[in-house]
């Protein structure tokens, strides 16, 4: 419960283009609810799948450049916001195009002074090796999801199949 209200919090506060806007928030019995603005469209995966391989350079490239000002604009709060799960399934693409960074249920503020996080979370192959339990995640660790998604979004080729170890995009598509 307190994690979801910490999360609730969080996201109450941020206001971007590329992030849904949260309404509300609110418990009711063992449940807990989050309120936010309704996003139409696909995620990455789905439009990955729906393509049947790797997606066209620019269309990939307009994707990256509305990421990168998500990922500034999150780094830049007083603390640090890292989301620590970008991911294809994480980021929704709305039928205009644009693109909205879904799901912070493990995102959390940066704590400077720590040698490491207090629980290892994220996803095989998208996650970079110190959030696996080997060190503290900072706003690097969002830029490296960020180029395993690039990667797979423009090769088809899985991370999760050999983590840390990404060919040349060109050497694949």
């Amino acid at each position: 419960v307190q994690a979801f209200r910490q999360e609730a919090e969080m996201l109450a506060r941020l206001d971007h283009p590329n992030l849904p806007k949260v309404i509300d928030y609110f418990s009711e019995g063992n449940n807990q609810y989050l309120v936010m603005e309704f996003v139409e469209g696909q995620t990455l995966t789905q439009r990955f799948l729906q393509n049947r391989g790797p997606l066209a350079e620019q269309l990939v490239l307009r994707w990256a450049d509305q990421l990168c000002m998500v990922l500034d604009y999150l780094h830049r709060q007083s603390p640090p916001i890292i989301f620590r799960d970008l991911k294809p399934d994480n980021i929704m693409v709305r039928n205009d195009g644009e693109i909205k960074l879904i799901d912070f249920g493990i995102a959390r503020h940066f704590k400077a002074g720590q040698s490491k996080d207090t629980q290892a979370f994220g996803t095989l192959g998208y996650a970079p090796p110190e959030q696996h339990g080997k060190g503290q995640t900072d706003q690097r660790s969002d830029i490296y999801a960020l180029g395993a998604t690039l990667h797979f979004l423009l090769t088809g080729r899985d991370p999760s199949e050999e983590p840390f170890n990404f060919v040349r995009v060109r050497a694949v598509n």
